[in-house]
């Protein structure tokens, strides 16, 4: 373990929020946390695969000690690469990444259109939200459920979420969760189209495994992450207790139910099969006690995501957060303001993928077009920001300097005619003066939903081909 900065982004001293004299502490209570409380694990299975491995059991609670957590933590990859298809590039995971990896959002219910109106999603708003994943130079995978959609089938659900985001995009994925068996069938569907035992070598597909707080694991959860262990596939340990209802109502208490959350499932993943990719996650939410609901956007889970962050690095681990939360009801200046506290915290604090992140708003409960758009301006911000000053070269500096007058221009110097077309520029923001803002009309939600309809129109064409498409449509009406 190293609690030194280091990593690979960009960001070469990402900011810590726990004192440094706290991370043994908080370690060592998670070890107390995870050796006297235990876990509940209520799949037999799982309790049984670390019980070989070390673990006490006693009923359907699981005891790790230090020896059995180290070890796991040790056979965990410091660093992976998952795959797309089509020569989309490998996207790295840990030690050597360059910039977070950024995920779409994830199960939210309903969009709120332009007018604020809100209604359920659909298949069709599915498949839009992954064309525009798939056209995006800033996101980088494509799942789970960006949008739930309200007229999919039940029978087969799985596989036909899973066909429809290959039909739309190339890039890696990111799976859902299910029983053992039917992860199985999403597996050969993948087989299908990657190759017959392409799974075996090349991470192609993520799952997000969601501890059911606090300090347990239900029977769904334990078997989409061993099957997904099994072979060989990532697992984004996601702990998501929610401040005063199934975690503690302070910061520091939160911490240790994360840490263990997500120490508890490495070792499970590890137990299964060593050298599991593994990413450590955070889905905090606070909660206002007045009304008992959770908020996804307070600066305390900020606060507690950054540190999660710094236990991610403390345990040489690829981290991951849900960045880009609101809890607005439409797209306004509260969701920019939230969205950006909560993007621009993580990547400062060294976060290695983000998820969440386009279009969220409604305490993950809805998706608004207009704000995905946004949302891509507002990450594109913070990446420039990531990358810090770039290269110093004191000598071409004082040339440039030295070629222009006292109070004279460097309107005519050729590093100004190299640099002009490298500086950021919006893609939606209006930086035009004011007469000609108002000249041209200067709604920023119209100006995004003519984008994003520009975007889509381009994208109707399915990727897969035709031949293939209409075998997996048989095989998923066969299952």
């Amino acid at each position: 373990m190293d609690s030194i900065h280091e990593t690979g982004l960009f960001i070469k001293n990402p900011i810590d929020v726990i004192p440094r004299c706290h991370l043994e502490d908080i370690h060592q209570l998670t070890i107390d946390i995870l050796s006297k409380k235990g876990i509940l694990i209520l799949l037999k299975e799982a309790r049984d695969v670390l019980a070989e491995h070390g673990a006490k059991v006693s009923g359907d609670i699981v005891y790790i000690d230090e020896i059995l957590l180290m070890k796991s933590l040790d056979s965990a990859p410091k660093s992976f690469q998952m795959t797309g298809r089509d020569g989309s590039p490998p996207l790295v995971f840990g030690k050597s990444q360059k910039r977070p990896v950024v995920c779409p959002g994830n199960g939210t219910m309903s969009i709120i259109e332009t007018d604020g109106t809100k209604r359920p999603s659909t298949t069709l708003d599915f498949d839009n939200i992954t064309k525009l994943c798939q056209s995006s130079s800033i996101v980088d995978m494509v799942g789970s459920i960006p949008v739930e959609p309200s007229d999919m089938p039940d029978k087969s659900r799985h596989l036909h979420l899973l066909r429809h985001l290959m039909r739309y995009s190339h890039k890696p994925l990111i799976g859902i969760a299910t029983d053992y068996a039917q992860t199985l069938e999403s597996f050969k569907i993948l087989e299908m189209v990657y190759g017959e035992g392409f799974l075996k070598h090349d991470a192609v597909i993520a799952y997000s495994v969601n501890p059911s707080s606090p300090l347990a694991f239900d029977p769904l959860s334990c078997q989409t992450l061993m099957a997904y262990a099994k072979n060989n596939q990532p697992l984004f340990i996601l702990p998501g207790p929610m401040a005063g209802l199934t975690g503690p109502l302070d910061i520091y208490g939160m911490i240790a139910v994360i840490n263990a959350e997500n120490l508890a499932g490495i070792c499970l993943a590890q137990a299964v099969s060593p050298g599991t990719p593994v990413v450590y996650s955070s889905g905090t939410m606070t909660s206002d006690m007045r009304w008992a609901n959770t908020i996804t956007a307070a600066p305390e889970g900020s606060l507690i995501g950054m540190a999660a962050m710094q236990l991610a690095r403390y345990y040489d681990l690829p981290s991951r957060a849900m960045a880009g939360l609101s809890e607005a009801k439409q797209v306004d200046y509260q969701a920019g303001m939230e969205t950006m506290q909560n993007y621009l915290a993580y990547a400062m604090a060294g976060v290695g993928v983000v998820n969440e992140c386009l279009g969220v708003l409604d305490s993950i409960m809805s998706t608004s077009y207009e704000k995905w758009i946004l949302d891509e301006e507002l990450i594109s911000r913070v990446e420039l920001m990531n990358k810090g000053l770039g290269i110093f070269d004191k000598a071409d500096i004082f040339e440039t300097i030295n070629n222009v007058d006292h109070k004279g221009t460097y309107l005519l110097e050729k590093s100004v005619f190299q640099n002009c077309h490298k500086i950021w520029k919006p893609n939606v923001s209006f930086w035009q003066p004011y007469d000609m803002c108002k000249k041209q009309g200067h709604d920023i939600l119209k100006k995004a939903a003519l984008i994003c309809k520009e975007r889509l129109a381009g994208l109707e064409k399915p990727l897969l081909d035709p031949g293939l498409d209409k075998e997996l449509e048989d095989y998923i009406d066969r299952m």
